[in-house]
Order: structure tokens, then sequence, then C-alpha cells
């Protein structure tokens, strides 16, 4: 299956790699199938791309990467909402924003929940006062940090 996206061009994907999201992204309800492209091998960071909008794609970590005591508890009915029998088939993706500011910060707060072996997905909204929808990954160094090592 072909699809374009604004970032890759028109790329084909296998309609089994199509992860399904029913419920959709928050703000995005209408953007149900995507699938998750790695722009570069060498990096923890990903996309998930939308199936049917060429424009909507989010850069997506696995947080036990960079929180490796990062967990979450699913209850019985988000779980057999995925089909979860298995704990070890979910998979974990949180967003990552880069602001201007140049920190890096993905959502704890909202991850998407993956069966690894149906690629059923949904957003959760946690209700965690240990997690933070900015959550700091790193720093990027400014570009004047930037011109003055070059300099």
């Amino acid at each position: 299956m072909n699809i374009d996206t604004t970032r890759f061009g028109a790329i084909e994907i296998a309609e089994e790699s199509i992860v399904r999201m029913p419920d959709g992204m928050l703000g995005f309800k209408s953007a149900t199938r995507f699938v998750l492209l790695e722009d570069r091998p060498d990096t923890a960071f990903k996309w998930l791309q939308a199936v049917d909008d060429p424009a909507l794609a989010f850069i997506v970590v696995n947080p036990m990467e960079f929180f490796p005591y990062y967990e979450i508890e699913l209850s019985d009915e988000e779980a057999e909402s995925l089909d979860l029998g298995d704990p070890s088939d979910a998979v974990m993706l949180t967003t990552v924003t880069v602001g201007t500011d140049g920190n890096v910060t993905t959502n704890l707060l909202g991850p998407v929940v993956m069966n690894s072996r149906t690629l059923q997905a949904k957003q959760m909204v946690l209700q965690d006062e240990q997690y933070s929808a900015k959550h700091k990954i790193c720093e990027l160094p400014s570009m004047d940090s930037q011109r003055a090592k070059a300099a």
C-alpha cells in the first residue's frame, strides 16, 4: 500500500504494519490509522505517521529508554480493549516536543499503549502527579553555542 507523507514523500507500507487507534490521538480523533516509521536506525526517536493525513505525524519514543522507572497501570477494561492478555505484548510510546527554547520533552501523562501483536493502540490520559506532559529528555545546543564552538 502506498501512502503520501509530507516528511517522507510517497512511501510503501505493508497493510499489516498499520497501527489502529479507534479513538485517534488527543486532538486528532479522526486520524485512526498510523504507521511507525524510523527516520534513522541509530536513534530512539521514531515517527507515528497518520496513514490518511500526509501532514500529521508525531515524533515518539519508548519512554523506558529515557526513564526506566516509568510505568503505568492499565485497568482490566483498557487491557481488554487492546486485547492485552499478555503484558509483554504491550509497547509504550510517548510523543516528543522540541521547544523553541531547545528543550526536548516527552508527554509521560499521555502515553500511547500498543499491542505489539495486533497493533491495536490507544492514547491514555494518566492522572499521576509524578509525571508531566512536558517531561524533559534533553536540551539541544543553541545556535549561538554552536557558532561559538565553530569559531
